[in-house]
């Protein structure tokens, strides 16, 4: 896990005029559809969004709509975020996060209107977590 950041659960919030950030509270974000919900709303997805780990992730390296230069995740109560899916889901979406991470610090954007973004995630965890969910990413990624 490269780009996925990990803090300590007491992280202090910076709110700035020009950043989005979503807190994703993982005891009243417990399956897919609640996070699909939660993002839709504060990253005001385009109606044609797909509800689907294909199309969130699309969503995720685009955000051309938002006028925002900044985007950040942070992921709290990460024991009970996505709790009621299994856990082989949980770990692909955090692959997908990664990748969004990733394709944003490392993409090669060679059109001139397209207006380049802060991407960011962070879960709010104890270094053991942090540790649980990079190797489960790692895992992913050697299959």
């Amino acid at each position: 896990m490269k780009f996925i950041r990990i803090a300590s659960p007491d992280i202090e919030i910076k709110r700035g005029s020009n950043k989005i950030t979503v807190e994703i509270d993982g005891n009243e974000v417990r399956d897919i559809k609640a996070l699909y919900d939660l993002l839709t709303d504060r990253l005001s997805f385009p109606g044609y969004f797909g509800e689907n780990l294909d199309a969130l992730y699309d969503m995720l390296v685009d955000l051309q709509w938002l006028k925002h230069d900044t985007i950040e995740l942070i992921i709290f109560n990460y024991h009970n975020f996505l709790a009621d899916e299994d856990a082989a889901d949980k770990a692909d979406l955090m692959l997908l996060l990664e990748d969004a991470c990733r394709e944003w610090k490392e993409g090669d954007f060679d059109d001139e209107e397209w207006e380049m973004k802060k991407f960011r995630v962070i879960v709010a965890c104890d270094q053991k977590t942090g540790e649980s969910i990079a190797r489960a990413i790692d895992d992913l990624t050697e299959e």
